[in-house]
Order: structure tokens, then C-alpha cells, then sequence
């Protein structure tokens, strides 16, 4: 297809191809969208690297910069998928400024701030975004209702794991649980809900002391709590060992948590979340795992001890988990669900030339 761009605003690792084939690490999204759009990679590292009128773009900000570096480069793709807000926003105020017209997918992560709003309410922004691709439903209700975007311009994609990597593994189960992540997560809740039990919980995490957590002291962990980091391998392996995943997160309106929890139902794992404002789409309850209020201590006890005391329905959930992963919930859909819009927009915006 060619003349496609997509903007990567996380850092690449420029060894990630080689762990990917050497099992070390799942795949990266954004490297399995290029092959399949044989699309260019423009990343961050590449657009602060280049000059601009004698001055380095880092001044801009790295986002901005980038969108900048996409915007003098335009001439050469047909279509541009920006992989987050925080470039797309930019790129789009370009095009609207410049009055180009570009075939444009965005990903939205999270649109609900309000300083997010004066772009698409005030701007009308969407005039130059072709498809604003949401992961979570919460989000999209938000872009339709609130931002008014029209709704031939919003998807819902969920962005699920990779699901060759994070694949059950033949390891025995230990009499332990576990969590993973520091995004918008109440270790604290977790740490209440288990403190006095005999079951072992491991947090894979740098600090289980969430700074947007209030009320909790940072006192010393019983010997059955243990927090580390992990390398991917080491993760999985924790997976494997553990009889299910826990994924406690802080009340919010977008898909926080939602990448463990893909990680543990690929892994075979049942998975006990947060039902946030935003964490809704994930599991089906009762069969994949089961959903507790935010900043519920005791109904996340009661969850933790029920599946504890009833370890065949935390196998079964499980394995429908699986089943359900294998059935769609993974990273492939998600990549030939993103390029089929993609697609259509380049269609769009050639048969427009």
C-alpha cells in the first residue's frame, strides 16, 4: 500500500525486533501495524533529532515536535495514523491551520480532560481527523456526547495483548496471587484486602504507594506480600505461578488496568478488577472474572476469598479467558481491526487527489 506514516509516541527500544524473535518479549503493536500497512515509522527519537530553523524541535516538546516533523514530511504519505491524542491533537491543529487536507486515524486513549475539549467543542478539530479510534466504551461515549464528534468519525477497538507471548504456560500453581502495573492502581485496597490471609500476593510493580491514592501510609509489608520488578519472561512466569491475577485500580473514566488484565486472560489466568467508570469492557462476569466496586476492601476480599476457596471456578474462568482470547481478544484482531480503518481512510484520501 505505502504512502502511510505512523506516529509512534512511546520510545522505541531499537533491540525490540530482536527479543520479539528471540521470545524475550511480546510484540509491539506499532511494528506489527507498519508491516501490515507497509507503513513508515515516525517515532519520537527521530523527529527531535532533526532541526528546525536552527533550533532543536525538544523545545517544542516531544509531541508537538513530532507532529511538526510529520506536518513538513506531509507531502509524502496519503494517510497518517497518530498513536495518541498528544500528537494527534497537534498534528490536526496543522492541518487545520494550514488548511491540508490529509487522510487522518487517530487513537484517543483518553479525550476527557477538559483541556482536551476546547479542541474539538471550540475548534471543531474533527475536521481534520477522519476516524478517532477509542478503546474504551466510556471514551466513546465521552467523544460523541461531550465532544460532539460525529459518529461516523468515532471506532471502538479494544487494544488486547499478544496473545503468542502471554500463552499458558506448563508450570505448577503456587498457593499465591499476583498484580501487575503502576498506571491509576490502589495497591493500597489490595494490600488492605489480603494483609492478614494465608494466600502469598507478589506485586509487580515499582512501588505498591500510588501517589493519586489518599489515606493510606506507606507502612511495612507482611512477609505473604512481596513487591519486585519484572522483566516480560519474569512476568509471564509470574503469571504462570499464580492461581489468578488481581488488578485493583482507582476510580476513573478511561481503560486504566486494561493491559494486565489482557496479559492474564491470555495467560489462561481468572482476572478480579476494579469496575471503574472506564474499566467496563474486559470481563464477562462470573465467566472470565469478576468486577469489584472501587476502593472496596472488603468486596475485593470477598472476591480474592471466593476463588481462593473455589479453585475449579478459577480454573474454569481461566480457560473460557482463553477461549475467548483465542476467539478474537487479541493482538492480530487488533491490528486488522486498526488497518482495516486505516485503509479505508487511505482509499478516502487518494480517490479524493
Amino acid at each position: 500500500m505505502g504512502r502511510i506514516a505512523l506516529l509512534v509516541s512511546a520510545k522505541i527500544d531499537p533491540q525490540a525486533t530482536e527479543s520479539i524473535q528471540n521470545g524475550d518479549c511480546p510484540r509491539r503493536d506499532y511494528l506489527e501495524l507498519a508491516r501490515a500497512l507497509d507503513a513508515t515509522i515516525i517515532n519520537q527519537e527521530t523527529a527531535v533529532s532533526k532541526a528546525w530553523e536552527g533550533r532543536s524541535k525538544t523545545a517544542l516538546g516531544p509531541a508537538i515536535a513530532q507532529a511538526l516533523h510529520a506536518f513538513q514530511r506531509r507531502e509524502e504519505y496519503d494517510c497518517i495514523l497518530t498513536d495518541s491524542e498528544h500528537v494527534g491533537i497537534p498534528l490536526a491543529v496543522l492541518f487545520k491551520m494550514a488548511g491540508v487536507r490529509k487522510g487522518h486515524v487517530m487513537i484517543g486513549h483518553r479525550l476527557s480532560p477538559p483541556k482536551k475539549a476546547v479542541f474539538f467543542r471550540g475548534l471543531r478539530l474533527h475536521s481534520h481527523i477522519d476516524q478517532v479510534i477509542c478503546y474504551g466504551s466510556a471514551q466513546v461515549e465521552y467523544a460523541l456526547s461531550l465532544l460532539r464528534i460525529p459518529a461516523d468519525k468515532v471506532a471502538f477497538v479494544l487494544h488486547p495483548a499478544d496473545h503468542l507471548f502471554w500463552r499458558p504456560l506448563a508450570m505448577p500453581e503456587e498457593q499465591m496471587i499476583c498484580s501487575a502495573g503502576l498506571e491509576f492502581r490502589d495497591y493500597p485496597t489490595l494490600i488492605e484486602a489480603v494483609w492478614d490471609t494465608d494466600v502469598n500476593l507478589t506485586i509487580a510493580a515499582a512501588s505498591p504507594w500510588s501517589r493519586r491514592t489518599s489515606g493510606a501510609s506507606q507502612r511495612e509489608l507482611p512477609s505473604n506480600i512481596a513487591v519486585s520488578s519484572h522483566t516480560y519472561a519474569e512476568l509471564r512466569r509470574l503469571y504462570a505461578r499464580s492461581l489468578f491475577v488481581v488488578v485493583p485500580i482507582i476510580d476513573n473514566d478511561f481503560q486504566a488496568g486494561s493491559l494486565v488484565m489482557y496479559e492474564a486472560m491470555a495467560m489462561g489466568k481468572a482476572v478480579i478488577a476494579t469496575k471503574t467508570r472506564g474499566q467496563v469492557d474486559i470481563l464477562q462476569e462470573n465467566l472470565t472474572g469478576l468486577y469489584v466496586p472501587p476502593g472496596d476492601v472488603i468486596a475485593l476480599r470477598r472476591a480474592i476469598c471466593r476463588l481462593l476457596e473455589n479453585p475449579r471456578e478459577a480454573e474454569e474462568m481461566g480457560r473460557n479467558a482463553r477461549t475467548v482470547v483465542e476467539m478474537g481478544l487479541n493482538l492480530d484482531t487488533y491490528v486488522s481491526n486498526v488497518g482495516q480503518i486505516v485503509c479505508r481512510v487511505h482509499g478516502s484520501a487518494v480517490g479524493k487527489e
